[in-house]
């Protein structure tokens, strides 16, 4: 019951895609502050617009920026305060190559974040209820789709739209 935070990130090369998944999967795994150095920056750019050599230790750029306003825009969509770790709630569709982590409140609100693949079909253990399903472009923040699920209760199997890298899903009990 701490805020903690993931402070000053780098040093895993200059492209966007680590460091986007690095706030991703902290913040959906509870975390309370993702802070990465962001190399665009600096004296005479202070606009983040320098171009940096492919030697620099670390990234940043307006693309990464505008992808961790997509997640920053995903959490405040929740009641997030609410929200606690519980990755036990994904029974399955998770492999070696794709992995999920969660934020619940129990039978109200699910921020689930699949990282891996290209495509997932999750069984996930919810309360009987109906819900709204939105798998939401980590890059892009459109909602590549939507469905209302009628739930009696138990296994609830959604299956996601294709993907890059990464995914989130909001599922939202109506």
């Amino acid at each position: 019951n701490k805020v903690i935070g993931d402070n000053e990130t780098g040093f895993k090369g200059t492209g966007d895609t680590h460091y986007r998944m690095e706030g991703w999967e902290f913040i959906i795994a509870g975390g309370g502050l993702y802070n990465n150095l962001d190399y665009s920056f600096t004296v005479g750019h202070e606009d983040g617009t320098f171009a940096y050599p492919p030697t620099q230790p670390g990234g940043g750029s307006a693309a990464l920026r505008r992808q961790l306003r997509i997640l920053k825009d995903f959490i405040h969509s929740f009641d997030f305060l609410r929200l606690k770790p519980d990755n036990s709630v994904v029974k399955a569709g998770i492999s070696e190559k794709t992995r999920a982590t969660a934020l619940v409140e129990p039978g109200k609100q699910y921020a689930v974040y699949i990282f891996g693949g290209k495509q997932a079909n999750l069984s996930l253990e919810l309360p009987a209820g109906t819900y709204r399903a939105e798998w939401v472009n980590t890059l892009t923040g459109n909602v590549d789709k939507r469905e209302t699920i009628k739930h009696a209760a138990g296994l609830a199997t959604l299956s996601s739209p294709p993907y890059q890298e990464d995914i989130a899903l909001r599922l939202v009990r109506e």
